[in-house]
Formats: structure tokens, sequence, C-alpha cells
């Protein structure tokens, strides 16, 4: 399998973690645990008791981590999707497009 190597002059990126930054896999629910989470929201996630208990749960088993990330993804993809000029792909996640 080839290794993804971005261009970063041509894209700016942040990794998720360092031990497997272009990979999709459980890791970075361990990131959030030990507090080195990337993002506020993730890091809630890791302390709050509704929500904790899950991301142990997705840290310890890539398997339960995989099944409940495919879930999610599902769920997210039937909600309210936004098509035509409804919507817009973003060309920077952070920033809404100029029109």
């Amino acid at each position: 399998m080839p290794i993804f190597n971005p261009d970063t002059k041509a894209m700016q990126y942040v990794r998720n973690d360092r031990g497997t930054p272009l990979k999709l896999d459980n890791n970075y629910c361990r990131y959030i645990l030990d507090n080195k989470g990337l993002m506020l929201v993730d890091q809630q996630l890791a302390v709050d008791k509704r929500t904790r208990l899950y991301v142990k749960k997705m840290a310890k088993s890539q398997d339960y981590f995989f099944k409940e990330f495919a879930r999610a993804i599902t769920v997210l993809s039937e909600n309210n999707l936004l098509t035509g000029t409804k919507g817009e792909i973003r060309k920077q996640c952070y920033l809404a497009n100029k029109h």
C-alpha cells in the first residue's frame, strides 16, 4: 500500500496523533485520554462522565472503535444533508467560503 505523504506547501494539515498520523485507528482515543487531543471538543468527550466510558472502550479495542466510527459516520451522513445551493464544500474547513 502506498504511503500518503502530503505536500505541506500545497495544503495545511494537522496530524491528529504522532503515533499513526495518517492512519484511521483508535490511537487518537488514547491521546485524548492522556489529555493530548487536538480539539477541545474531543477532550471534553474524554472527561465527561456520559462519554468517557465510550472513549475508554474505543481506546482499548480497535474493533469497537471501527464499529462505533462506522455507525457515527452513517448517522452523520443521514442527518440533514445540504444539497445544491443550500450547502457548500469548504476549501478550508475552518472558514466559510467567500461568495
